[in-house]
């Protein structure tokens, strides 16, 4: 950043101010009007007393004069005598402030001086009677000019004036050469030192020696300078650090994104594969369950004729418990080619829903029927609960009990003998309907919860599983759930119990049910 750039832009940096706002020209300014405040009412003062000082001199001195001259004409009785009272009036005319003089009796002149015309009415100048005898008949007039005061007064003015003026240019010249000396020069240098700085951009110092205050602030701008060079130098020295990291940056950012472009291409490449993978696998197991089940069926039904012996007793009996043993294998294996098969149906989007009103409390109590032979066979109990035995929805009853047998098999198969597995119906505050399933078997550790919702996944521990399975109960009830528009949840404790809860969608009740109001429809994923 430039000088000029850091005086806002201005290129041509600042300029000296005129002549009327320059510091010099106030300073005078200043002085001479103090001068001037100060000076002009003490000589006002100084001459109105000197005036009245001279004015009373001047009364004073006419006044002994007179007081004399009266004192001599009574002491010589010389008020008859006109030549007698003017050679006493002589000394009067001596005074250069004289102009006249009478000697009077009740307003008619005795003798006068000039004798020519005494006092003549009309004459300027000021004028005093004095009394001469004890009866006042007899007064002395005495007329005298203060044509001497006004000239004294004029010469003393003028002196008065010149030597104002002479010490206010004293003053005037004092206050320039001091303030050129200790203001002026050192200021002239460093606002030199500014202007320059500001036109060409590069710092310069002041090179003053004064300790004064001026040379205090030629010191901090010195400073101030070598400061904001250093800094100068720091932010250059960062901008340029930050455009090679910058550079270093846009060049990383840029190898990034061929990295992350090429990442992108190389997962798009295997989700492609996954995704053709997983749909072979799914034709796959679509394709071979349909294989299997035509040769499974007849291994069922040729089993089951021998395990029934229906065209004669078979011998040896042992044989019979191999029948036994082929149809519960077919039969188990049937069940498992179901499953797998219902599974790639809805993964390859072919199943569909086929719904109708469905009484849950019949739903319910068929679905225990089902299970209660094996919650006997292993010594659990079966209990269940429904808060209005009225209940219905529009499901797919088949896959619905599917869910629920799928469900509770697993709860009683995880159950030890003399526990419990429950089933309740409720309504969520929510308005949704949910199926809990509980247990209080082994449990599942909670980082296997969500391996056990995948096909053929299952819980690993020895003690999670009493009867071991396929692990394709809790993803096919978990796919069906989904299928309905519901959601199934799965909470579990180890060494305490799972409760596995399906919740479907209010819109699933039906108005004659008298949970909710009716519903207009429901379409199916």
């Amino acid at each position: 950043m430039t000088g000029s750039e850091a005086l806002g832009g201005n290129t041509r940096g600042p300029t000296r101010p005129r002549w009327s706002r320059r510091l010099h020209v106030r300073f005078l300014a200043i002085v001479s009007i103090t001068f001037l405040i100060i000076t002009l009412p003490s000589a006002w003062l100084l001459f109105s007393y000197i005036r009245h000082a001279d004015n009373a001199s001047l009364t004073a001195r006419v006044g002994n004069l007179a007081a004399r001259a009266a004192i001599a004409i009574d002491r010589h009785q010389a008020y008859a005598k006109p030549t007698l009272a003017r050679d006493l009036l002589a000394p009067l005319a001596s005074d250069r402030a004289f102009l006249c003089a009478e000697l009077r009796n009740d307003g008619s002149v005795a003798s006068a001086i000039p004798a020519a015309q005494g006092c003549v009415s009309g004459q300027s100048g000021h004028y005093v009677d004095i009394p001469i005898d004890d009866q006042g008949d007899w007064t002395l007039r005495i007329g005298f000019t203060d044509k001497e005061l006004a000239e004294a007064l004029g010469l003393e003015v003028m002196l008065g004036v010149s030597g104002i003026l002479v010490a206010f240019l004293a003053a005037v010249l004092a206050g320039g050469v001091s303030y050129r000396f200790l203001i002026w020069r050192p200021l002239n240098r460093l606002s030199d030192t500014i202007l320059r700085s500001a036109r060409s951009g590069k710092r310069e110092t002041v090179q003053w020696g004064s300790r004064d205050e001026i040379g205090l602030v030629v010191d901090a701008y010195n400073s101030l300078v070598t400061t904001e060079t250093e800094r100068e130098r720091q932010i250059r020295q960062s901008y340029q650090r930050l455009q090679t990291s910058e550079s270093a940056l846009a060049a990383l950012n840029q190898e990034l994104e061929l990295r992350v472009q090429d990442r992108t291409s190389e997962l798009e490449t295997a989700m492609r594969q996954a995704d053709l993978a997983n749909q072979s696998k799914t034709q796959f197991l679509w394709s071979m369950s349909h294989e299997l089940r035509t040769p499974l069926n007849a291994i069922i039904g040729f089993s089951e004729i021998m395990s029934r012996q229906l065209f004669g007793k078979i011998e040896p009996g042992r044989y019979k418990e191999f029948a036994d043993d082929i149809l519960y294998s077919g039969q188990h294996l049937l069940k498992l080619i179901n499953d797998l098969l219902d599974i790639a149906r809805i993964e390859v989007g072919r199943e569909s829903l086929v719904e109708a009103p469905t009484d849950i409390a019949s739903l319910v109590a068929e679905t225990l029927r089902v299970i209660r032979p094996l919650a006997e066979e292993g010594g659990v109990q079966l209990d269940s609960a429904i808060a209005d035995d009225g209940l219905t929805l529009l499901l797919d009853t088949t896959k619905m009990q599917q869910i629920l047998i799928n469900l509770l098999s697993n709860a009683v198969k995880n159950t030890s003998s003399g526990g419990d597995v429950r089933i309740d119906v409720r309504i969520d505050p929510d308005a949704r309907v949910a199926f809990r399933i509980s247990d209080t078997g082994a449990g599942i550790p909670a980082d296997q919860l969500s391996q056990v919702l995948e096909p053929f996944g299952r819980a690993e521990g020895p003690t999670t599983h009493i009867h071991k399975g396929t692990g394709l109960g809790l993803p096919l009830a978990r796919r069906m759930t989904e299928l309905h528009g519901g959601e199934l949840v799965l909470d579990s404790e180890f060494g305490v119990g799972t409760c596995v809860t399906v919740f479907l969608p209010a819109a699933r009740v039906l108005a004659n049910s008298g949970w909710l109001p009716a519903q207009p429809s429901y379409a199916s994923p």
